[in-house]
């Protein structure tokens, strides 16, 4: 595991997906599907869970962070794993700046080892943005990573984020798809 923040958003050029670079039908279904990505691990694999790498309060102008809360003061930054079968598959930033985390929102930083897809799929007022994409190649941060867990990086990794409102507070989701994934498998 990694001991800091790791620059995610960052590391790679953000598009939309009529910008994005080309890659496989199954990559593509992966990184625009809409629905919970918790949901469908855990219908997928028979063990699902969470652990937390990181939770911490930490300067909105932060270089690590990705700059879409230009006028917020302080971010709550939260860094998780999301493992099936025991394997790291997913690696989740999330960044929640504090303004949003007043009021009915205030559990988002007490959540642990929960999912916060679970939660934010199952909160009906939730309004997803639209999901942007990054391909990372020859990328120093992110090999060490992968070889922190032990897995063996391919040409090009794939991440997707989006923004989450609500009551119309934003946060913002970003999931790089690690090696052990599946969805770099043809």
């Amino acid at each position: 595991m990694h001991n800091h923040p790791f620059p995610i958003s960052l590391a790679a050029s953000w598009a939309t997906q009529n910008q994005m670079e080309p890659c496989t039908d199954k990559i593509n279904s992966w990184l625009y599907d809409e629905d919970s990505l918790t949901k469908k691990l855990e219908n997928l694999y028979a063990k699902f869970h969470v652990q937390v790498n990181h939770q911490l309060i930490i300067d909105a102008s932060t270089e690590n962070l990705s700059g879409c809360f230009p006028h917020e003061k302080k971010i709550l930054l939260r860094e998780v794993f999301l493992y099936c079968d025991d394997v790291p598959v997913v690696f989740a930033q999330t960044e929640i700046p504090l303004s949003t985390l007043d009021k009915q929102q205030t559990q988002l930083a007490n959540i642990g080892n929960q999912s916060l897809g679970k939660i934010l799929f199952q909160n009906t007022n939730m309004k997803r943005g639209p999901i942007e994409v990054a391909a990372f190649t020859e990328n120093k941060p992110l090999n060490n990573l992968c070889q922190s867990l032990e897995q063996q990086s391919p040409n090009t990794l794939w991440a997707r984020r989006s923004q989450f409102f609500l009551e119309d507070k934003p946060l913002l989701v970003s999931e790089l798809f690690l090696p052990a994934s599946g969805i770099y498998q043809i």
